[in-house]
């Protein structure tokens, strides 16, 4: 979701002549310039936004919901898809209706890989490149008003070294911080690698640095991400050493992962997790995105089905209750219904709790775009539907295993009136019965599961423990 203001001031709105940095000093001081937020795609893409949306409220801008007239509209896009590509221009389309004489920028994956094609839509004023996103605010308010779009694209930078801390807030009690972008491999399904470019990696001083500012601030969990975490590595520092050393840091906190490539989630990772003291969320999210090794291999993929295997069997044995779930995609050229078949029952049979399941959608630019034997669409929406009921089964099951067990929760920020919620170490988002207990947003609680379905788990407030 996009950031909002939840109690914005009502300054009047003032004419897209005024963005102009060069107004009159008075000017500036009597009408506050606004700027809307949309967010497409990844969790990258989200910290990202709120980085923007932060140093725009640091030069005076005030942030409005994005349905309501704004000066300036910033369009986070996403290119993962074609189907990406046209709620890109969806959503552009929608900023323009909102405020005709609104400037909008695009900005993100697709304004990347496509800037051409974003610059032609009516109503756009940038399009802005990933090389230049930390640079959207000044470009704004530096550009005169003009009838054709400002294009700042360049080729990513190949350096290994990602410069500049970024980090967010999810709510009050969750942050989350970016380590590491871009990603080395060439899925022939994807064009996140060409959007993004190499892996780079944050130092782990700067990451030690910013997390240990987080802390400072009361965050009590922090979600570690990148475009393809597994692939961090500093001065010969791979992803579990830098865990080992933020793991030192002092305080009551948890660090959570975002996708891990299988072929990436070494013995050593799981150990630094199993050994952290409740530091690291025992959660682990694969982007295994098949089960079956000719689809795989025609993904372009790395590993091969025992690979990941072998790696839910290690969790499993080391971290008897982590969760782990996977990114699966169904319906990719040449699945046929005999290797759906052998990918449901491999994840059926697989230390497994839950699956984010995608239709193939081909990709403009990618090899699988041009493969022959295509699946369905009425096929693909069949195999996406029984992944989707073999998610909930396992989920379940999963879930029945807590039942009278005892959870670390740390309650959330809810809405007045709301039953509290809470997420548990090991990604179970949980409704909390106070027990009697005066319980609020950040506060680290055990807790006793009462009773779990697919859709909740309901527990029981015992202790508060920070």
């Amino acid at each position: 979701m996009p950031p909002t203001a939840p109690h914005a001031p009502q300054d009047p709105v003032c004419a897209p002549g005024q963005l102009d940095s060069q107004q009159p000093e008075t000017q500036q001081s009597t009408i506050q310039r606004s700027v809307a937020f949309y967010t497409l795609g990844c969790k990258a893409n989200q910290l990202e936004t709120s980085t923007l949306a932060h140093q725009f409220q640091d030069q005076g801008w005030r942030i409005v919901p994005f349905d309501e007239a704004a000066d300036v509209y910033v369009v986070n896009t996403c290119t993962v898809t074609e189907r990406s590509d046209q709620e890109s221009k969806r959503i552009i389309r929608r900023a323009r209706l909102s405020n005709p004489k609104a400037r909008i920028a695009a900005t993100g994956c697709f304004a990347q890989v496509a800037p051409d094609e974003l610059a032609a839509l009516e109503g756009i004023s940038f399009v802005i490149g990933n090389n230049f996103k930390d640079q959207l605010v000044r470009i704004v308010e530096s550009a005169p008003v003009s009838d054709r779009p400002l294009v700042q694209v360049s080729e990513i930078d190949k350096s290994r070294i990602m410069e500049g801390a970024s980090s967010a807030a999810i709510d009050r009690t969750r942050g989350s911080l970016k380590i590491q972008d871009g990603c080395d491999y060439k899925c022939t399904y994807c064009i996140i690698w060409e959007a993004r470019g190499l892996s780079r990696s944050l130092p782990v001083d700067d990451i030690k640095t910013q997390l240990q500012r987080m802390l400072d601030e009361g965050f009590k969990e922090i979600m570690l991400t990148g475009i393809n975490i597994g692939q961090y590595e500093h001065d010969g520092a791979d992803l579990a050493d830098l865990l080992t050393e933020l793991i030192q840091l002092p305080g009551q906190f948890r660090l959570r992962l975002t996708s891990l490539d299988p072929m990436e989630v070494s013995e050593k990772l799981i150990d630094v997790v199993r050994d952290s003291q409740g530091k690291i969320c025992p959660h682990f999210h694969l982007s295994a995105q098949s089960a079956e090794d000719y689809v795989l291999k025609r993904m372009g993929r790395r590993h091969h089905v025992a690979d990941m295997e072998r790696v839910c069997q290690s969790i499993a044995q080391k971290i008897p209750q982590a969760s782990v779930g996977s990114d699966i995609i169904v319906g990719f050229p040449g699945e046929t219904a005999e290797r759906f078949e052998a990918t449901y029952q491999t994840l059926k049979n697989t230390y497994m709790n839950y699956f984010h399941v995608f239709s193939y959608s081909k990709r403009k630019g990618t090899p699988a775009a041009t493969f022959p034997d295509q699946v369905p669409e009425r096929e693909k929406k069949a195999r996406a539907q029984r992944l989707r009921a073999l998610s909930d089964q396992k989920t379940l099951a999963y879930r029945q295993g807590f039942l009278g067990q005892m959870l670390n929760v740390i309650v959330e920020e809810n809405e007045p009136g709301e039953a509290l919620k809470g997420m548990s170490e090991n990604y179970l988002k949980v409704h909390i019965d106070p027990n009697g207990q005066s319980l609020q947003a950040n506060d680290w609680i055990t807790a006793e599961v009462m009773a779990v379905s697919v859709d909740a788990v309901q527990v029981k407030a015992l202790a508060v423990l920070a």
